[in-house]
């Protein structure tokens, strides 16, 4: 559900409100959408294009917003409709799953209070766009180079949803550190020896082979844990994206995110928002606004996250537009999955070398008799 989409007519990159302004309409009158002639909406769904595949039949979906408040819970976004009952989407587009689970990276969610981010990058993208740093061409060159490279790096699912979550269960019973002294039957004689934290030290060292060859650590936490299972349910007949193809470019962009973010909150009297973390797979809400626009810069730079840099100081010294038509990337967030995506390929590597499938929990426990029996018998032998 893309907050920003195609206009063939004005071969620009628009929101809604651009959309329907550049039409004619204005939102402030009829803010739900509810009065729309039938022409203007059979002119969206000729006219508008999903910003990730080129899917046609949009349909506007006004802004959602709590009766008995009147705050915003949900951003006024585009949806394409399903042909004949197939879904319009290319299966790798960042909106193939159009209804089902919506993440955060890609939508910017009013409930949270983030839409003056929405109109802060809008601006930014408009003054770039007039004055001549970037254009509507690179933008749309961007996401279509998105597709072709999701397309080259493509495979089909081939993990389970109790796969994922096994994963999970490894990655919830770590320990630190997990390299420490062997067990020995000794270590029970001291009081209060806890085998069960023994027996969880043995399963990392007896899990030590998953890790073999792996480039960065992944952790399994709950939101892109929940997304890779809802891609995972629908099992063979979704692709995949292996994100190693992209790791560089993901990391430099959430660097361009966090600089960006860090500036332009620096002077503000509100809290500044933490930084990205150093491994680069966290961050605050607000940089995932900006997300699309690093992508873009970084794009136009070549991948250099220093030249990008200095293009976004030149976006910020320009004047704020007047009306902000020029165009939008908001809804382009080309990395909205990449999180989930991660633990897919995590999840079909551990899968791959694991000698030991049953339940981790239960692996725990056995571990915790044997080492309980080895200390018994040492005891015995002393004897």
């Amino acid at each position: 559900m893309p907050l920003t989409a195609f206009s063939r007519e004005a071969q620009a990159e628009l929101d809604i409100e651009q959309w329907l302004e550049r039409n004619a309409y204005q939102v402030r009158d009829d803010p739900k959408l509810e009065h729309m002639p039938p022409k203007l909406r059979a002119k969206a769904a000729d006219d508008i294009e999903c910003s990730g595949c080129q899917a046609r039949g949009a349909i506007l979906v006004a802004t959602g917003k709590q009766a008995r408040t009147g705050r915003g819970v949900s951003q006024g976004h585009f949806r394409f409709g399903e042909t004949g009952g197939t879904n319009p989407h290319h299966p790798l587009c960042d909106f193939s799953d159009d209804r089902g689970v919506r993440e955060d990276g890609h939508m910017v969610n009013l409930a949270k209070d983030k839409s003056a981010l929405t109109k802060l990058v809008r601006d930014l993208v408009c003054r770039g766009i007039r004055a001549g740093l970037f254009g509507q061409g690179d933008i749309r060159a961007m996401r279509l180079w998105f597709l072709q490279a999701r397309t080259e790096h493509a495979s089909t699912l081939d993990i389970t949803v109790e796969d994922l979550k096994w994963c999970a269960d490894l990655d919830r019973a770590r320990v630190w550190p997990h390299d420490d002294i062997t067990f020995r039957p000794e270590h029970g004689m001291m009081p209060g020896f806890d085998f069960a934290e023994a027996a969880r030290r043995e399963l990392w060292r007896r899990s030590a082979h998953l890790a073999d060859g792996r480039s960065i650590i992944v952790h399994f936490q709950s939101e892109p844990l929940q997304r890779a299972i809802k891609l995972a349910e629908h099992g063979a007949h979704v692709s995949v994206f292996d994100p190693t193809a992209l790791r560089d470019k993901f990391e430099a962009t959430v660097r361009l995110s966090n600089f960006a973010v860090t500036h332009l909150f620096a002077g503000s009297r509100r809290r500044p928002p933490e930084p990205l973390n150093g491994n680069a797979r966290f961050w605050d809400g607000r940089a995932n606004a900006f997300l699309a626009l690093a992508s873009l810069l970084l794009f136009k730079s070549d991948w250099d996250d220093s030249r990008a840099s200095v293009l976004l100081a030149q976006v910020l010294a320009l004047p704020s537009v007047a009306d902000g038509l020029e165009g939008n990337v908001i809804g382009l967030n080309p990395f909205h999955d990449y999180r989930a995506w991660e633990l897919v390929h995590e999840a079909r590597r551990m899968v791959a070398r694991r000698v030991d499938s049953r339940p981790v929990p239960e692996q725990i426990d056995a571990i915790k008799m044997q080492l309980e029996a080895s200390f018994n018998a040492w005891q015995a032998a002393r004897a």
